[in-house]
């Protein structure tokens, strides 16, 4: 509890201090500009989990992000994301997988060396929405629930990007990105890492 605390306090700082260089940018568009960025996401969804094989498809979300973009080369960016995440078990040859929706809230800062091209790494913060859906069958019985980071109403981690942007003017224009995302903290034996791919347009206000 003392570790998620101090991790919300930390996550409060970089937002006021992401809103406050956002607020310098608008004051000053000569050294910057504010890019508003609308995008669909697909990531893994694994429907059924046997102790054979999984059925797996994909999930679709979508969310927005606005960037306090500086001089065309370093920004900070945050909004909302809409997603399903997955958290995994393996044990005994049997996999349980555990889903749940999520509003997830990064605060990434980005760099660009073009206006093509964008790196980025930083804090997110999730909020579960919803119930918790877990998929397992060992020797045909099906286990309804289990303990679990997907449990957790208020979750930590960090984002890492990379982003393809085909810019037509600045950096307006259609993107395509690669997400990574890790919590800092996860149950034992659990094993998280989703990999989202994001796609939609960015428009320089």
């Amino acid at each position: 509890m003392l570790l998620k605390n101090n991790l919300l306090k930390s996550f409060m700082v970089v937002s006021i201090v992401s809103l406050g260089f956002a607020t310098s940018t608008m004051a000053r568009p000569d050294d910057g500009a504010l890019i508003l960025s609308v995008f669909g996401i697909v990531n893994e969804n694994v429907k059924e989990v046997t102790s054979e094989e999984r059925d797996k498809s994909y999930n679709f979300g979508f969310g927005g992000f606005v960037e306090a973009n500086v001089n065309g080369i370093l920004g900070i960016e945050t909004g909302l994301m809409y997603v399903k995440r997955q958290y995994e078990y393996s044990a005994a040859g049997s996999s349980l997988v555990q889903q749940v929706n999520r509003l997830h809230v990064p605060v990434v800062v980005k760099f660009w060396p073009t206006n093509y091209i964008s790196l980025g790494a930083g804090p997110f913060v999730s909020f579960k929405t919803g119930s918790v859906n877990t998929a397992l069958n060992i020797g045909g019985v099906d286990v309804g629930s289990i303990d679990s980071s997907a449990d957790d109403d208020v979750e930590f981690g960090y984002d890492l990007t990379a982003g393809l942007n085909f810019a037509v003017a600045e950096k307006t224009g259609i993107f395509i990105e690669a997400r990574y995302s890790s919590p800092f903290e996860k149950e034992n034996s659990e094993d998280y890492e989703e990999l989202s791919a994001l796609a939609g347009v960015k428009i320089q206000l």
